[in-house]
């Protein structure tokens, strides 16, 4: 059942239009995975008649893509569904696995599932389904924990095992690993065209960008560096803006009861500045994904293999219901 998400609200940012880079205050369009009520919503600030939630349907729904035909691909623990994003109505699924952690559509329409011993392998295991849902081919790790998964421009993917980001290429093999102090159960890393690496820290509760060497060249977004009344708790999906910000879910924890714990959507600008926030505790409870759609075209795959959350070339646009 989809439900119409009033008006909602933006909590006063004191750092707004701080650096100076955002005059007007923000205003996105997005959807996100409330991981604590199973629930999908989408949010048009400009547009809030649009507002909608649904509930997903199944249990730890972790990813999310832009993957064309204006739908979603949302991952969850037993494989992904798609979701269109004018209604909020499912329109597809595949729940025939268990601890999917990461799905993600390829340019030629077949879907990757990543998640721990699965399609009867031990390790990391990265499976790519066809049209069909067959498994055509299947990649193993070493390890026993990941979370999101993403590829590199090169080809490879990044890995996030935990306490390190692991890239790994097509035969297996890890080709480049960063540990850095403070990740646990790290979730998210995305190559930035100069070589830098950005990811989320997990419970580490910061933002990291590191060199081709694993050293760290920015750290922002603590608990140190932020209010009280953010409650830096668990830094989830998040994403690279074209202007050089980062929108990143703080998620607070699982099931009901966490609407008022924190502010669970945050903007930092290049100086580690909080420019934008939003939450909503009537209607939430823990955000862990967020897609900021502003700009892009839905009627398209994206993907972020260059950093930023960008169009791809595809054989195929999303499938039929």
């Amino acid at each position: 059942m989809r439900t119409r998400i009033p008006c909602l609200q933006i909590f006063a940012c004191t750092a707004l239009g701080a650096a100076g880079q955002h005059a007007t205050p923000i205003k996105h369009e997005f959807v996100a995975i409330d991981e604590g009520l199973a629930h999908l919503l989408y949010v048009n600030e400009n547009a809030p008649a649009k507002n909608w939630l649904v509930p997903i349907g199944q249990s730890q729904a972790r990813d999310l893509q832009l993957i064309g035909n204006n739908r979603l691909l949302v991952g969850h623990d037993a494989g992904y569904a798609e979701f269109d994003l004018t209604t909020g109505r499912k329109v597809a699924e595949v729940a025939s696995y268990h601890g999917v952690a990461s799905a993600r559509r390829l340019p030629n329409g077949h879907t990757l599932i990543t998640g721990v011993n699965l399609g009867g392998a031990t390790g990391v295991v990265v499976l790519e389904l066809d049209a069909t849902n067959t498994a055509v081919n299947r990649i193993v790790y070493p390890g026993n924990y990941v979370r999101l998964l993403r590829q590199t421009a090169r080809g490879t993917f990044l890995l996030m095992t935990d306490t390190a980001i692991r890239e790994g290429d097509a035969t297996g093999a890890i080709v480049w690993e960063a540990k850095v102090d403070g990740f646990r159960h790290a979730w998210k890393a995305v190559r930035l065209p100069d070589g830098h690496t950005l990811a989320s820290a997990g419970y580490g509760a910061f933002l990291v960008e590191l060199d081709a060497t694993g050293k760290i060249v920015r750290k922002f977004g603590g608990k140190e560096e932020t209010p009280t009344a953010v409650n830096a708790n668990f830094y989830a999906t998040f994403q690279l803006l074209p202007d050089g910000d980062v929108v990143v879910a703080n998620w607070q924890g699982h099931g009901p009861g966490h609407g008022s714990s924190g502010v669970q959507l945050l903007e930092f600008d290049r100086n580690g500045a909080i420019v934008w926030q939003w939450s909503e505790a009537d209607k939430i409870s823990s955000l862990q994904g967020v897609l900021v759609l502003d700009g892009l075209d839905p009627a398209v795959l994206h993907d972020e293999r260059n950093g930023l959350m960008e169009p791809l070339k595809t054989a195929v646009s999303g499938r039929k219901p």
